[in-house]
């Protein structure tokens, strides 16, 4: 095998999943003690309140090459409800030659996953000049079909930590349907770095009605589906807020140029989203629960609901 090969090897296996090994960051099965993924001094991600676990890891090294992918899961009640994968590659100064056009064809070329417009994407906003990418891309996902059998026959060992994970823990799904949202920039005119995030939400974090159609393809929440169910369709739109707001931190994450970030006001509305509501009326009934039962004294329990309702 020559060079240019190897090293296209190299960052296939670690974005395609094929290489397993210790992390020096997160451990494989840890329960996360913040509310905060600390990839490096550059990416921390706030995460909602509640018991999050590192469900998958890998990295490789190359000499300059070097390269981190972590899943996290947030569990309640014995279910999955949340998800959040972070890629964190450092592409090094050498060969970029051959780095960048394959980052550019994982990017742009792949057949079954990228920044351009897909059937089941429900929406699309990329900035794209040489090299250069910044995409944001929201819609659904299955979470079922992508553990077991994803549209890329290759990608099912990418899921293996999770599954195992699962199966370990006796947990499942709180819903098949996912809303999804995927977070991606790289510029060698800034750094090296190319950062990708992916995140997963049960719909009913959201507090959002049942899902009857459960596959990919007839959920509602798909975009050829979703103007027959308005009620999912307003789900949809705080989802794309949710997500334009988090990119637009992604942005400042990673020093984007100006002339690289996108233009995402306009999806943004006004209040915060009902996952975060839905965490502070949870805290309170908590609270309220404690100062029934005596544990807190009246003193206490009107500070600890001002925090939290500050």
């Amino acid at each position: 095998m020559n060079l240019k090969k190897f090293v296209l090897v190299l960052l296939i296996i670690i974005v395609s999943g094929t290489f397993n090994a210790h992390s020096k960051i997160y451990k494989l099965g840890e329960k996360l003690t913040t509310n905060q993924i600390k990839i490096d001094k550059k990416i921390s991600i706030d995460l909602t309140e509640g018991d999050w676990f590192l469900a998958r890891r890998d990295e490789a090294h190359w000499g300059w090459l070097t390269q981190f992918l972590f899943g996290f899961i947030r569990v309640e009640n014995g279910k999955v409800v949340e998800a959040i994968e972070v890629y964190d590659g450092d592409l090094g100064a050498t060969y970029m030659a051959y780095i960048d056009d394959e980052v550019y064809r994982m990017t742009f070329k792949d057949p079954y996953d990228g920044c351009y417009d897909r059937p089941e994407y429900y929406l699309v906003e990329v900035f794209k000049a040489g090299i250069v990418h910044n995409c944001m891309v929201v819609g659904h996902r299955d979470m079922i079909k992508e553990l077991n059998n994803p549209d890329d026959p290759t990608a099912k060992q990418n899921t293996t930590d999770y599954r195992i994970f699962l199966t370990e823990n006796n947990l499942k799904f709180s819903n098949n349907i996912a809303l999804y949202s995927t977070h991606r920039y790289f510029s060698r005119h800034n750094r090296n770095d190319w950062y990708r995030v992916s995140r997963f939400v049960d719909p009913g974090q959201f507090n959002a009605p049942k899902n009857k159609f459960l596959t990919e393809e007839s959920s509602e929440y798909h975009k050829y589906n979703i103007d027959n169910h308005p009620k999912h369709k307003a789900i949809m739109e705080k989802w794309i807020s949710n997500s334009a707001k988090f990119h637009k931190k992604f942005e400042i994450m990673n020093t984007a140029k100006k002339h690289h970030k996108l233009d995402l006001a306009k999806y943004i509305v006004d209040g915060e989203s009902n996952i975060k509501k839905g965490n502070i009326t949870k805290s309170l009934k908590q609270l309220n629960d404690l100062f029934k039962s005596g544990v807190l004294s009246e003193e206490e329990f009107i500070k600890a609901k001002k925090k939290i309702l500050d």
